[in-house]
């Protein structure tokens, strides 16, 4: 057993609860990790609150948005991906853009909570979410320090060092050079293209 988030897929028009998940979706899972580029697909305006139980604190954030216009924001950041991001190949981003474009279906959902709640509760996890998101738009702050500017690490306050506080392990050593960092893997037995030759 472990912590994933989760990608996929629906039909369904309005936002969607969790759990509405399509019988041919693709779905995706990543334990113990966010891939950036399911983390690239949204704003914080896709943001929705999913409550748990009676309880404030079992408030937890769930995103979803219409999978057309998730692919072209993902597009959009391209550059700041390959910038951050030197190991993420176009071929992969292609080819999870691919999943998106062919799966037919009208909106994407990306679950959070399972990793969210290993660290933090679902108001918290949803105000990190919102640092985090805020890494595409806001311009990040020049490395601080000869040692700073010399690796390249942004700065501690900026929402790229918080998404690396939670997830840079995943971009460090072998695994920085493993496509289900950047994409995800499938979660049933049907492997995504970036899987085939793994």
């Amino acid at each position: 057993m472990g912590s994933y988030s989760e990608l996929y897929f629906s039909d369904t028009r309005g936002r969607p609860g969790r759990g509405t998940l399509s019988n041919d979706s693709p779905y995706l899972l990543s334990k113990y990790h966010l891939p950036i580029l399911w983390l690239g697909l949204f704003d914080t305006r896709d943001i929705d609150d999913d409550p748990h139980s009676q309880d404030p604190t079992d408030v937890w954030p769930y995103l979803v948005k219409r999978t057309e216009a998730a692919a072209a924001l993902l597009v959009s950041r391209w550059s700041f991906l390959s910038k951050h991001f030197p190991v993420l190949q176009s071929r992969w981003r292609d080819q999870f853009l691919s999943v998106l474009r062919d799966s037919g279906f009208e909106y994407v959902h990306l679950d959070t909570h399972q990793i969210g709640s290993m660290v933090v509760t679902g108001p918290e996890w949803r105000r990190e979410l919102e640092v985090m998101l805020g890494m595409f738009s806001a311009e990040t702050p020049v490395p601080q320090g000869w040692l700073g500017r010399l690796l390249r690490r942004p700065s501690p306050q900026s929402p790229l060092a918080l998404y690396n506080v939670r997830f840079g392990s995943r971009y460090d050593g072998d695994e920085r050079s493993e496509p289900w960092a950047y994409c995800g893997a499938s979660g049933t037995d049907e492997a995504m293209p970036w899987e085939s030759g793994l």
